[in-house]
């Protein structure tokens, strides 16, 4: 009797809940940060279309080649930088059909202002990218990911400083290897 009790509590409370497992809301702009299972790390020719679970994709299969560290980009495909999330990354991305360059000014900074990799040592120093991302969600102009979990939000919070701070180093193949820069320029040069 007991357990039939504390069952239909558990399916009271889920089938009463508004956000789906391992969503929750945090700072403002609507933000939520989002967990994922992990999906196996494949890598698949470059250039092949591939079919991520989230949107934005924050694990699965990905580019063999990834971006070079600490570098913003202005054309970045996600195969590549999903390569990143899997080496410890954590990538930036905005969506601003009209440009927002004040936005795309605060993420730079967010980046600039993540922490040092204690395990990296020069050329790489910050496991960060920052690049657009024009597939987000509508209503989703940034988004922060690292390997199994995302945030998004539609518009800049400071809450972004935060994740990039939390996620960092947390791939499957946690490596300071530098990529390939791909047209990216160094933030901070």
């Amino acid at each position: 009797m007991i357990r039939s009790v504390a069952l239909l509590a558990v399916l009271s409370f889920t089938a009463c809940s508004e956000e789906p497992l391992g969503t929750r809301s945090v700072g403002a702009c609507d933000g939520m940060v989002t967990d994922v299972p992990s999906e196996a790390g494949v890598h698949v020719p470059a250039g092949s279309t591939i079919e991520w679970s989230t949107n934005p994709p924050a694990t699965g299969a990905h580019y063999p080649t990834w971006a070079g560290w600490d570098r913003q980009y202005l054309d970045l495909p996600r195969g590549t930088w999903m390569h990143n999330l899997e080496h410890g990354g954590v990538v930036v991305l905005y969506n601003c059909p009209d440009g927002c360059p004040d936005v795309v000014d605060q993420l730079l900074e967010v980046a600039r202002a993540a922490p040092a990799d204690p395990t990296c040592a020069a050329p790489v120093t910050k496991r960060i990218i920052v690049a657009p991302d024009p597939l987000l969600p509508d209503g989703v102009q940034i988004a922060a990911v690292a390997w199994n979990t995302f945030y998004t939000a539609s518009c800049f919070d400071s809450y972004l400083q935060t994740f990039v701070d939390t996620h960092f180093r947390h791939g499957p193949e946690d490596t300071c290897a530098d990529g390939v820069p791909i047209g990216g320029t160094l933030l901070n040069p």
